[in-house]
């Protein structure tokens, strides 16, 4: 029976913890709200320092525009991967959302960097097409476009636990991140053609009033998707945290670098620019921290799951153990290709008289408790229950009722044997069959003794009367008392053939052939079947019991043909065999029922408890012509043994009915 691991109520899983732990699924901790709040101090600590020079010009650093945009690129793909990665295990469309959110930036930040002029001899821009109004409009559409993205995740994040949602598949993230691509594509063809009919937003490198209108739209956007990210989602996870402090710095960057400052390359572009990376940067390596830190305690939890695991496994498997060894039947595992005994229980080896301190590693082990190889060969196929008799270290013998089964134990076929001693059952079976035979006997004296006697003196006073009435003329008396004697004569011949097969007392060690060839005889004048004898004409055996025993069972076999079969033909047949002689009761009848033929059948059981008092193998079973078969093996080894020493052989006994 399958063992329960017992385990305290505490570390039992709570229905959290089925959510993988990310960012997107822990709750912010106090020291990660505290290092949030510190940024966002910091970058406006530095903005309001700033404050008063932002206006001042400062040298142009073209150069470093493609290097900016490049790592805002680089920060923005590694990001939306990881944000990626997370919605394929959470199946979360919102993270999906957000993803792709990133996805948009980074194609912006290239496609800016592309746009910017300056970059090229001549003054122009690497992007085909690029106008003077290209990169300031990319660079509103970029800081919007994010922040409706984010917005998009607010909307779409789910408040309830998590769990329960459908999988998310390849198509949708590749969806996703198309859809992302062409809203970049879109932008830049509205920065680029669309941009002559929009206001121009710059002069050189100066701003135009219009600019200062779509600084505040992108501003607007980023702070209304701030609020709309903080009402929706109440910072419920770590990733809710990071992306407020996302959209704040990246309104600081737009307010600083589009509202305040009066151009290019003057001290508020310069600080804007920095907001914006440090802002990526922040949640970047908050990611790839935090996504440390996770790997970290999975890896400890791992480690702990599975020392509690083994330390499970080591208990159940010394409960195992303990019950296996204390079980009140023996139990063993035998090979199933050659039946060698491969692990016993106590109970096993004190049956068989034996220790585990003579079990050596190979399975060999040095006494004879051991099932035989051919039932166990047989039980690789199927479940089967089998009686054997096995001999302890001692030299006794003992008869044991195993049931068969095969298993399959570190990957090799094995048969599990599982064993009840029957040896005082057998020998109750024995007595009992002793005391029944000899009850029977008595009765057939008594009914040849008593009753035959009786019914003789009745038939000769019948007889002497009806001489007397006829003497005296009284005729029809004398007819009716003839009548009577033929009756009492009839009644004294059927009770000699009862006290015959009751206490077949003329049947000694050398009269087995002949009772046998009368036995049919009888058959066929009481029954009118056709029934008669064939095989040996002489055979001595070594004891009267062991004739009587075979008469006993080829009586039954032939009342069984009688009675059950339906039979017309029934023939009895004793024939030589190496190493014993074979006694058969064949029919012609419906055979016998399998498996019905062991319920209800008191007669099969009788000659079965027959066999075993002999030592012989009782096989009926289904004729292949039809009809049944009763054969009865008896080894000439055993024949010859003293009666005081008549016990079954080893490996033999009765086997069931069979087909």
């Amino acid at each position: 029976m399958p063992f329960a691991i017992d385990r305290p109520a505490a570390a039992l899983p709570s229905p959290a913890a089925s959510v993988p732990p990310f960012l997107a699924t822990l709750p912010p901790s106090s020291a990660q709200r505290r290092a949030a709040a510190a940024v966002l101090a910091a970058l406006l600590l530095l903005a309001a320092a700033a404050l008063p020079w932002l206006h001042v010009p400062l040298a142009p650093l073209r150069v470093l525009v493609p290097a900016y945009q490049t790592v805002m690129a680089l920060l923005a793909l590694l990001t939306g991967w990881l944000l990626l990665a997370q919605a394929r295990i959470l199946s979360s469309r919102a993270l999906l959302v957000l993803s792709a959110s990133y996805g948009f930036s980074a194609a912006m930040a290239l496609l800016l960097a592309l746009s910017f002029p300056g970059l090229r001899t001549g003054g122009g821009s690497w992007l085909a097409q690029g106008y003077a109004q290209t990169t300031a409009w990319l660079y509103f559409l970029w800081h919007g476009g994010f922040a409706l993205g984010i917005g998009g995740y607010a909307l779409a994040a789910r408040t309830g636990p998590a769990g329960g949602r459908p999988p998310l598949p390849a198509a949708a993230a590749a969806l996703a991140w198309g859809l992302a691509a062409a809203a970049a594509l879109g932008c830049a063809a509205f920065a680029t053609v669309g941009s002559a009919w929009v206001p121009p937003l710059m002069s050189g490198d100066s701003d135009l009033p219009a600019r200062t209108w779509a600084a505040l739209g992108a501003f607007a956007t980023g702070a209304l998707m701030l609020g709309l990210l903080a009402w929706r989602r109440r910072t419920r996870t770590v990733l809710d945290l990071w992306l407020q402090l996302t959209l704040a710095a990246w309104a600081l960057a737009v307010l600083l670098a589009g509202v305040l400052n009066h151009g290019r390359f003057d001290l508020g572009w310069y600080v804007g620019r920095l907001c914006s990376l440090a802002a990526d940067l922040t949640v970047l390596l908050a990611l790839l921290l935090e996504n440390s830190v996770l790997y970290a305690r999975l890896a400890e939890q791992h480690r702990r799951e599975h020392a509690s695991n083994r330390q499970r496994l080591q208990d159940s498997e010394q409960r195992f153990r303990t019950v296996f060894d204390h079980a009140t039947v023996a139990i063993s595992v035998h090979d199933a290709a050659t039946g060698a005994l491969l692990q016993a229980n106590a109970r096993a080896l004190q049956t068989c008289g034996g220790d585990m301190e003579q079990a050596p590693a190979q399975g060999s082990w040095p006494f004879a408790c051991a099932a035989p190889a051919a039932p166990i060969r047989a039980a690789a196929a199927g479940p089967s229950r089998i009686e054997w008799r096995s001999q302890r270290s001692d030299g006794t013998d003992y008869w044991e009722e195993v049931l068969l089964t095969p298993v399959q134990l570190d990957g090799h076929p094995r048969v599990l044997a599982v064993a009840s001693d029957i040896t005082e059952r057998k020998e109750l079976q024995r007595q009992i069959l002793e005391v029944s035979t000899a009850e029977q006997e008595r009765i057939g004296r008594e009914v040849h003794d008593g009753i035959g006697q009786q019914l003789t003196a009745l038939t000769m006073l019948a007889g002497a009367l009806q001489r007397r009435l006829r003497l005296a003329g009284h005729e029809p008396e004398a007819e009716a008392l003839g009548q009577l004697q033929l009756h009492l004569q009839s009644t004294l011949e059927q009770a000699r053939a009862l006290a015959r097969g009751l206490a077949p007392v003329d049947i000694d060690r050398h009269d087995l052939p002949d009772a046998l060839r009368e036995l049919a005889a009888r058959v066929r004048e009481s029954t009118g079947l056709h029934c008669d004898y064939a095989g040996l004409l002489q055979l001595e055996l070594p004891r009267a019991a062991l004739a009587r025993h075979l008469f006993r069972i080829a009586q039954e076999g032939v009342a069984n043909a009688l009675r059950h079969a339906e039979a017309t033909r029934v023939q009895i047949r004793l024939e030589a065999h190496t190493p014993g002689i074979v006694l058969q009761v064949l029919d012609d009848g419906r055979g016998v029922q399998v498996p019905g033929a062991r319920r209800g059948r008191l007669g099969l059981h009788i000659m079965a408890y027959r066999a075993d008092a002999l030592g012989a193998r009782l096989y009926v079973r289904r004729r292949a012509a039809g009809g049944t078969e009763v054969r009865c093996e008896l080894p000439l080894a055993e024949a010859a043994r003293p009666e005081a020493e008549a016990e079954p052989p080893r490996s033999g006994g009765c086997a069931a009915p069979d087909a």
